[in-house]
């Protein structure tokens, strides 16, 4: 038997190292719910931040639950009103303010980050989806963006095409310093006539590049086509006439592209580029490994993406904001899920390990900003870099009232028209205002 004062140092001790050690592993249980939609690559970089996370905070266990794209939209809209949602609801940030106005989203607890600090963490653009009036009409943050999503600014170039028609490029980073040199370019590499195009010099006309186009082609000159505090629409304007001037010659005095042989249904960009019926194409490089390497695996040395020009000083470009992660409102667990999603978002490493899994581009500027993690990021994927110039130059697109009707049922079939001498540019300029707005 131990004498007394032994027995009470050894009593005291055990008890010392009790303090210590029992707090960190008799936390509660918690079990974290993380609704994503499915994609294999999305899919995998997330588990690979719930795997980290967990071995680091062993009392909390993430189950993540995908959706097809399209099931996806529907379960969140009867879900989120039934208040069955998980705690954890990856959001296409130009979505946020739909349901934060609704209030089904839980605002970032300012411990985790204040709207200030998160404007200067991460990109304009991106942020900027999250960013919604709270019941008091002031500006809040509602999450917390994964990705920059860009579909402007740069174009995909075959440069095995460019070369057999004598076509000497651009640096990438540096880019045409005119739209009339970078028409000239295209001019050569395309093949047929308006009637019977094998080969689109420069396909833009799918519905993402087309929207993109006309809607930075404005920025770019000082205009503004939305007014978020009256909701009204303007189209019929100086600069949204100098955009749609530039895209229609493109198509009819330069014969660059046909849209009823290049659009979203028929020869797609994507799978034109692969196939090499067009020779360069307009669409983010998310492209790059979703369709273009998967159907021809060798066009990694055959293709590079270049900066395009401007009708501006500057190369502003308006972007949806892209995929970032909320906390509903309903959760019982929120200040775990924050952590979690902080954890996720704003550590380095980890964003720019969801980054490269993705595929997708960094929100978070340190990963831009600094050499080291630049460097780690454009290896694996070198097409990316000419993106990363432009980056401090991209403004959201606005919380638009209905931004697929605007992009696809208005906008798209007026400029197709335009493109196409359907309409004129004053009838589609019309046309698309008034229908913005509510008019027949």
């Amino acid at each position: 038997m131990l004498p007394n004062k032994k027995l009470a140092f050894f009593v005291l001790l055990v008890l010392a190292l009790c303090s210590v050690v029992v707090p960190a592993y008799a936390q509660d249980a918690v079990t974290l719910r993380v609704w994503q939609f499915q994609d294999v690559a999305f899919n995998s970089g997330m588990q690979a931040l719930a795997d980290a996370y967990m071995a680091e905070n062993p009392n909390v266990t993430i189950n993540l639950e995908a959706f097809a794209y399209d099931a996806y939209i529907q379960t969140l809209q009867t879900a989120m009103p039934a208040g069955t949602e998980a705690d954890i609801i990856q959001l296409f940030g130009t979505w946020v303010c739909g349901y934060a106005t609704g209030g089904r989203l839980a605002p970032v607890p300012s411990d985790v980050m204040t709207l200030t600090d998160a404007q200067e963490v991460f990109y304009a653009a991106p942020v900027d989806g999250y960013t919604c009036p709270n019941e008091a009409g002031e500006p809040t943050l509602y999450g917390l963006p994964q990705e920059f999503n860009i579909e402007y600014g740069a174009v995909l170039v075959n440069t095995d095409i460019a070369a057999e028609v004598g076509v000497e490029l651009p640096e990438p980073l540096v880019g045409w310093e005119t739209w009339d040199a970078f028409i000239a370019d295209a001019e050569k590499m395309v093949q047929g006539d308006s009637s019977f195009m094998t080969r689109a010099g420069y396909h833009f006309t799918n519905g993402d590049a087309i929207s993109f186009t006309f809607f930075s082609l404005i920025a770019q000159q000082g205009g503004e086509f939305f007014n978020e505090e009256t909701g009204v629409y303007s189209f019929n304007t100086p600069e949204a006439r100098a955009a749609l001037e530039l895209m229609v010659s493109m198509v009819q005095e330069h014969n660059l592209v046909n849209p009823e042989l290049f659009n979203d249904d028929t020869n797609f960009s994507g799978a034109a580029f692969a196939t090499g019926q067009a020779a360069i194409i307009l669409t983010g490089p998310w492209i790059v490994p979703s369709e273009v390497l998967p159907a021809a695996p060798d066009f990694a040395d055959n293709m590079e993406y270049i900066l395009i020009p401007s009708l501006g000083d500057e190369p502003t470009f308006k972007a949806d904001s892209g995929w970032g992660l909320t906390v509903s409102v309903n959760s019982p667990a929120q200040e775990q899920a924050w952590d979690f999603i902080k954890f996720a978002a704003t550590q380095p490493e980890n964003a720019l390990a969801f980054n490269i899994a993705s595929g997708t581009l960094p929100a978070l500027r340190s990963l831009v900003e600094d050499a080291e993690t630049r460097a780690a990021f454009v290896e694996p994927q070198p097409w990316v870099e000419p993106f990363l110039e432009i980056f401090p130059y991209g403004e959201f697109i606005g919380h638009l009232p209905d931004r697929d009707l605007l992009f696809y049922e208005i906008a798209l079939p007026h400029i197709s028209n335009a493109l196409l001498g359907v309409e004129t540019i004053d009838d589609a300029l019309t046309a698309i205002e008034s229908e913005a707005n509510g008019g027949a």
